[in-house]
């Protein structure tokens, strides 16, 4: 019979290999699959990583590997996990897991930590694809301090949101060096809002608020319908206008909105999992801190179950994770132990 884990870990981001470090930790036995696919290929450098700043993703991701290593109870596979099931014991009293993989190979669980992340869903518009994750950035506490002194964007597409405008304002202040309080001698900012057209047609009094504090910044307001995006020959990005015009910005913060990947969603199906939707995408509805799903035994980790996406709270997520599995193997070896001193009593 397949070898019964302790944990089957689907995915190597920081998550899932958090998580199996936690595991390693308190000796319960994990596999770990990856297809090597990465939300964060192309990124040169991580920020904001505690004792990581500026290490490459695939730095981290290799030395937590190696440190996972070093405990001997984890297994790293190379698979494309395709198919998550769950039965029942022989004596009832517990479920296992089983995972597939494209070739039809297969593992046993006593609990599946989902670390599949999500995917970006980037918009129709022309040279977006090409300049990302070069000059379009998701979030200021990963990229932009490295650019700050050149005029940069917040792009609103494919329409106005509040959301986009206010981190207009997060941009400002990251524009100046410590001890300028975001202002210039010019009253101008290096921040420049790009709305794709009417900035506020429906007349909305919230964006109308956040429209009059970009205006008490100096925020510039620039409402012409984008055309497309030209990466510059050394840095930056130009952003072509319908006017036939077009601005040279240092970088542009877009956000875009993500969705589970094809395989997460029929792990969904399989499982009748519960999923919620956020103002960024759709997640796989989980309760913290272990975080728990509507599938007992059944975690998920980093991105997938957090509109949050970033490298610590991935990393925070997969600690709480293996705390969860701990304590489910632990409950279950438990219930096993006082099944056989009972047997052994009548015997």
């Amino acid at each position: 019979m397949a070898r019964l884990y302790d944990s089957l870990i689907i995915g190597s981001g920081p998550a899932g290999l958090s998580s199996a470090l936690g595991l390693g930790r308190v000796h319960r036995t994990c596999a770990i699959f990856s297809n090597s696919t990465y939300r964060n290929a192309g990124i040169h450098a991580a920020h904001a990583i505690l004792g990581h700043d500026g290490k490459s993703p695939e730095e981290i991701r290799n030395a937590g590997r190696k440190e996972i290593d070093a405990y001997g109870h984890a297994e790293f596979v190379e698979a494309t996990i395709v198919k998550v099931s769950r039965s029942q014991t022989s004596n009832g009293l517990h479920s296992i897991f089983s995972v597939s993989d494209s070739v039809g190979r297969e593992w046993r669980g006593r609990t599946v930590i989902l670390a599949t992340g999500v995917e970006d869903m980037f918009p129709d518009l022309p040279g977006y694809r090409e300049n990302w994750p070069q000059n379009i950035y998701q979030c200021l506490f990963c990229d932009g301090h490295e650019r700050y002194q050149q005029l940069k964007a917040v792009l609103c597409y494919p329409n106005v949101n509040l959301i986009s405008i206010k981190m207009a304002t997060m941009a400002h202040f990251q524009s100046y060096p410590p001890g300028s309080n975001g202002t210039s001698s010019s009253g101008k900012s290096l921040v420049r809002v790009l709305t794709n057209g009417p900035a506020n047609p429906e007349n909305d009094k919230s964006i109308s608020s956040a429209l009059k504090v970009l205006s008490a910044y100096g925020i510039e307001v620039d409402e012409r319908p984008v055309s497309k995006l030209v990466a510059d020959a050394k840095q930056g990005v130009h952003v072509h206008f319908e006017t036939q015009e077009s601005l040279h910005f240092g970088w542009i913060f877009h956000k875009p909105t993500t969705e589970l990947s094809s395989t997460t969603k029929s792990f969904v199906d399989q499982l009748e999992l519960a999923t919620t939707t956020t103002p960024y995408g759709t997640t796989i509805k989980a309760e913290p801190p272990m975080n728990s799903t509507s599938v007992p035994g059944l975690f998920v980790v980093g991105d997938v179950g957090n509109m949050m996406t970033h490298v610590t709270t991935a990393i925070s997520s997969g600690m709480g994770a293996s705390g969860a599995v701990s304590h489910f193997c632990n409950e279950w070896d438990d219930a096993d132990a006082l099944l056989q001193i009972e047997g052994q009593k009548k015997e």
